[in-house]
């Protein structure tokens, strides 16, 4: 984008205006599959790959289906 004679600050504005990766990942897998966390190995990677094949990265996924959820956002 610098090549193309976008200022620096514009372009660190908008990169940290950007979504929460990592809410948005949760939001998703809680639409899909409800407040509650995977009970098991199984379901957490049938979970980790629906994230996936959304173009989630892995630290986000891991963050989405691990067990230790804020109990503020299970709304």
């Amino acid at each position: 984008m610098r090549a193309l004679g976008v200022p620096a600050e514009l372009i660190e504005g908008a990169l940290a205006a950007g979504p929460d990766w990592r809410a948005l990942a949760q939001e998703v897998r809680r639409r899909k599959f409800g407040p509650e966390p995977p009970e098991n190995w199984s379901e957490k990677a049938r979970q980790a790959r629906f994230l996936q094949y959304r173009g989630f990265s892995a630290d986000h996924i891991r963050s989405a289906v691990s067990a230790d959820f804020d109990p503020d956002s299970r709304t």
